[in-house]
C-alpha cells in the first residue's frame, strides 16, 4: 500500500515526540503564566508599599540601618532555601513517580533537619549582632550601626518561618503547584503596608521589622493547609542513612558553597556601598526592588516553573525535548527583557519621580536611583537566561560546573566594583553596572560549559530571533524617545496625574509599537503569547 513503509515507523515516532515536546512546552507556559499572575499583582501591591517607604524614610541612614540589617538574615535564607529547592526538587520528583509516601519521608528529614538549623541561625545572629554590623558595615556611622544592631536582634527571628515557608513553597513546587506560594508572599506586603500606615509614628523605622514578623507569620498559616491538601504528610523522621538523604547532602554541600558565592556579591555590593555618601545603600536598595519587579514576575516565574519539567525530562532521559524547551525559553525571555531594558533606560528618571519624589525622597534621591536602576537593567536578559541554563545544571545535578562559574563571577564582582565607582558618577551607580556586567560574563560560560556537556542548543534559531527583537526594540526605542520628547511640551509633568497620564501614554505607545513591529518581523512569540492566553483564559 505504501511506497516506503520502513519509513513510517520512523516518521511516526518523530511526530509523536512533537507532540510530546509541544505538550511539554505549553504545560511550561501556561504553569509560567499563572505564576507571571500571581507575581504581577504581588509587586503591584509591593511598589505602593516601596511608595510609602520612600515617602515615610527616602534615602535615609535609618534606611541604611534597615538594609544593613536584613543582609545576613536575607543570605543565611537564600542560601539554605536555594540549596534546598536545587537539590531537593529532582530528587524528591524521581521517588515520587515511584513512591510518593517514601518521598514524604525524604522530605521530612530534610525538613527537620533545616528547621533545628534556622533555630540555632537565628540565635547566632541575636548573639552575635554587635560584631555583626560592626564588622560587615564599617563605613556606617556609629549610631546607624547602633540602630541595624538593634533591627538584627529581632529580624533574625524571621529566619525560622521564612525557612518553613521556603519549604513548604519548594514541595508545592515539586507537585507543580505554582499559584499559591506566589500569591502568599502578598501577606507580607500587606502586613508591612498597614504597619506603616498605623504605627509608623509609634515605631518609625522598626515599623518595616514588624510588619515583615506579622506577614510571615500569616504567611505560614496560609500554606500549611494548602501543602497538606496536596498529599504533602510530615514526619518526625531524623534518618540520615536514607540513600537520597546522602545523595542530597553530598550535591547539596556542592551547591550550598556556590550559592553562599553568589550571594557573596549582594553582601560585598552593599559593604562597598557603605563607604561611599550617606544614602547609597538604600538608593542601591530602591533601584534594586524596582529591578526585581520584572525579574521576579518574569525571570523567576520561568525558572520556577522550568525547573520541575527540566528535572523530569532528564529522568526521563528526554535529551532532544529538554534542548527544544530552553532554546524556546531563552527565546522567549529575549522576547520579553530586551525591550523592557530599552524603555526603561529611556524612563527610569519619571519612573522614579512619580513612584518616590515626595516627603523625604528628594529630586537628588531621585536623579541618583534612576542613574542606578539604568545601570541594573542592562542585567535582565542575561540574568534571565543564566537562570534558565542554571536549572539545566541543576537537573542534571552537576554541582561543579555551577560552583566554577559562581567562583568566577565573585571574583569579577570585586573587580568591576573597584574598576566601576572610580570610573562612573556616581559611584553607586559603578556598583549596579558591575552587577550586569558579572551576570553577561557567567551567561556565556554557561553557554560554553553546557556545551560541554554534549547539549547543543539550536544557536541559529536563538540568534535570529534575538536580532529581530533587537531590531524591533530599537524601532520602538527611537519611536518612544522621539514621542517622550514632543509629549513633554504638552503634558503638566508638575503633578502627579500629568506624570501617570504620561508614562501610560508611552507605555501602551511602547507596546502597540513593538507588537506591531514584531508581528510584521514574523516572530513566532507573538504568536505563542496570543495562543496561550486565548487557551488559557477563553478555553480554560
Amino acid at each position: 500500500m505504501f511506497l516506503f513503509p520502513e519509513l513510517f515507523p520512523s516518521i511516526f515516532r518523530r511526530f509523536i515526540l512533537g507532540l510530546k515536546i509541544v505538550s511539554t512546552n505549553l504545560k511550561i507556559a501556561k504553569a509560567a503564566l499563572i505564576l507571571i499572575v500571581a507575581s504581577t499583582c504581588g509587586h503591584i501591591l509591593s511598589l505602593g508599599k516601596e511608595i510609602l517607604v520612600a515617602n515615610y524614610f527616602g534615602i535615609t541612614k535609618v534606611m541604611d540601618a534597615f538594609y544593613a540589617a536584613i543582609t545576613v538574615p536575607n543570605l543565611i535564607n537564600s542560601v539554605l532555601l536555594s540549596t534546598f529547592g536545587a537539590v531537593f526538587i529532582p530528587i524528591f520528583i524521581r521517588y515520587k513517580l515511584k513512591d510518593k509516601s517514601e518521598a514524604n519521608h525524604i522530605s521530612s528529614v530534610i525538613t527537620n533537619y533545616l528547621f533545628i538549623f534556622f533555630i540555632f541561625a537565628s540565635l547566632f545572629l541575636y548573639i552575635f549582632a554587635p560584631w555583626i554590623i560592626r564588622f560587615g558595615f564599617h563605613g556606617l556611622k556609629p549610631e546607624t550601626i547602633n540602630l541595624a544592631i538593634k533591627m538584627l536582634r529581632i529580624v533574625c527571628f524571621t529566619l525560622i518561618l521564612s525557612g518553613l515557608i521556603g519549604i513548604m513553597a519548594g514541595i508545592l513546587n515539586a507537585f507543580e503547584h505554582f499559584a499559591w506560594p506566589a500569591f502568599s508572599q502578598m501577606f507580607i506586603t500587606i502586613s508591612t503596608i498597614l504597619f506603616i500606615l498605623f504605627f509608623v509614628k509609634q515605631l518609625n523605622i522598626f515599623t518595616l521589622i514588624y510588619g515583615l514578623l506579622v506577614g510571615l507569620i500569616l504567611q505560614f498559616l496560609f500554606l500549611i493547609p494548602i501543602t497538606r491538601g496536596k498529599g504533602y504528610h510530615h514526619y518526625f523522621d531524623f534518618n540520615r542513612k536514607h540513600p537520597a538523604i546522602k545523595e542530597m547532602i553530598s550535591l547539596g554541600f556542592i551547591f550550598f558553597i556556590a550559592i553562599i558565592a553568589s550571594q557573596l556579591n549582594i553582601v560585598v555590593d552593599r559593604i562597598m556601598a557603605s563607604y561611599l555618601a550617606p544614602g547609597s545603600i538604600a538608593a542601591l536598595g530602591y533601584a534594586g526592588k524596582l529591578v526585581q519587579v520584572p525579574l521576579v514576575i518574569f525571570s523567576s516565574s520561568i525558572a520556577i516553573v522550568v525547573f520541575p519539567f527540566f528535572s523530569s525530562q532528564v529522568a526521563e532521559n528526554k535529551i532532544e525535548e529538554l534542548k527544544d524547551s530552553v532554546t524556546k525559553s531563552i527565546r522567549m525571555s529575549g522576547f520579553i527583557f530586551i525591550p523592557l531594558t530599552v524603555i526603561l533606560v529611556i524612563l527610569a528618571k519619571p519612573v522614579i519621580k512619580l513612584l518616590f519624589e515626595r516627603g523625604m525622597f528628594d529630586s537628588h534621591a531621585t536623579y541618583l536611583t534612576s542613574v542606578i536602576l539604568i545601570c541594573y537593567s542592562f542585567q535582565f536578559f542575561f540574568y534571565t537566561v543564566g537562570m534558565i541554563l542554571g536549572r539545566v545544571f541543576l537537573a542534571l545535578q552537576d554541582m561543579i560546573t555551577l560552583l566554577k562559574i559562581t567562583i568566577v563571577g565573585v571574583i569579577m564582582n570585586i573587580i568591576l566594583n573597584f574598576v566601576f565607582i572610580k570610573a562612573i558618577n556616581p559611584p553607586a551607580a559603578g556598583i549596579a553596572l558591575s552587577t550586569s556586567g558579572i551576570y553577561l560574563i557567567t551567561m556565556f560560560l554557561l553557554f560554553a560549559f553546557l556545551k560541554k556537556k554534549m547539549i547543543y542548543l539550536d544557536e541559529k534559531y536563538i540568534l535570529k530571533g534575538l536580532v529581530k527583537i533587537g531590531l524591533s526594540s530599537i524601532i520602538m526605542g527611537l519611536g518612544i524617545f522621539w514621542i517622550f520628547n514632543i509629549f513633554q511640551k504638552f503634558i503638566n509633568l508638575g503633578s502627579i496625574l500629568g506624570q501617570m497620564f504620561f508614562l501610560l501614554i508611552v507605555v501602551f505607545i511602547w507596546l502597540a509599537i513593538y507588537i506591531k513591529v514584531s508581528s510584521s518581523l514574523k516572530l513566532s512569540e507573538v504568536s505563542k503569547i496570543k495562543e496561550l492566553i486565548y487557551v488559557k483564559f477563553w478555553k480554560g
